[in-house]
């Protein structure tokens, strides 16, 4: 398979060869990880209820959504991505401030996929192989990783497709398997180890659940769903079709990965607590029993 050749240019009709399933495929796979299971800790890390944290999640994944979702049509008309795109309204300087902001956002769930994966990968090695968990293997793994991720960006959106179309359907299967696991010891009782409610009263809690669990989900995608609808022809789709695989992906893509993050934390009764002298998440054994890292390259698409 042959590099990537496109950059920010843009991508001609006739390699536009994706469509709507595309998209939902990718955003699917490419969120079924547990750099996206561990936010669904967070709102029992911060004290509220079963209920209480799947509503959060669910009222900022929909918020999110609703925000970032039509940014998916820009790039399905203008063939690039949305970082160059905004360049019509800011101008060549102007666009400058979404191309950081993609830089930094690539580079911190790049730097979350390696940490978390690595662990996962080192934590399961040992208690299946025996593997040493000390700082050669830590940082071997982590090296393993990332040059994973760098040929996944390096070959770009065509491989990461191939990757997500697979990841969608095995990482769904282990989830369910997951879910099969934990299900004789969840709860929705209130796990004490939370500590109560982490700003002192539920609303504010609440609000502080949903920008961090729900709302970040989606806008993380501001910079970076164009990268996938610039691969999609507006001859041969319509912007309904893509709007609505956007919302479906995005959705399905986040909500299914979060909620499982807070099931198992319920079920295990050992939220992460984020407060002063508690700050370390829980091994990564209580992650998750079954899954496995996230997929290379999902955060670097371009060559």
């Amino acid at each position: 398979m042959p590099i990537e050749q496109r950059g920010v240019d843009t991508i001609p009709d006739g390699e536009r060869t994706s469509g709507p399933r595309d998209l939902v495929s990718i955003l699917i796979g490419s969120n079924l990880c547990l750099g996206v299971i561990v936010f669904g800790w967070l709102p029992v890390s911060f004290g509220l209820g079963w209920w209480e944290s799947v509503s959060a999640v669910v009222a900022g994944t929909v918020l999110g959504t609703a925000l970032t979702a039509p940014l998916a049509l820009v790039s399905l008309r203008t063939g690039t991505n949305l970082s160059t795109s905004s360049g019509a309204q800011f101008g060549v300087r102007g666009r400058l401030v979404g191309s950081v902001v993609g830089l930094l956002l690539s580079l911190g769930y790049t730097a979350l996929t390696i940490w978390i994966g690595g662990d996962v990968m080192v934590g399961t090695l040992h208690r299946l192989i025996g593997l040493p968990a000390g700082a050669l293997s830590y940082g071997l793994v982590y090296a393993l990783l990332a040059a994973a991720t760098v040929i996944g960006a390096v070959f770009g959106y065509r491989v990461l497709l191939r990757l997500s179309r697979v990841l969608a359907f095995g990482m769904t299967a282990l989830l369910i398997l997951g879910v099969i696991a934990y299900a004789p010891d969840f709860t929705t009782s209130a796990l004490p180890g939370a500590g109560g409610y982490l700003l002192g009263s539920f609303w504010p809690t609440w609000l502080l659940a949903l920008v961090a669990a729900g709302l970040s989900g989606p806008i993380a995608f501001i910079t970076l769903l164009g990268d996938y609808t610039r691969y999609v022809s507006p001859a041969r789709h319509s912007s309904r079709a893509v709007l609505g695989a956007a919302w479906t992906g995005l959705l399905a893509g986040l909500l299914i990965p979060q909620l499982f993050g807070t099931f198992t934390a319920y079920a295990a009764r050992a939220p992460w607590s984020t407060r002063a002298g508690s700050s370390t998440p829980p091994p990564p054994g209580t992650w998750c029993r079954c899954c496995s890292p996230p997929p290379p390259g999902r955060w670097a698409t371009r060559a």
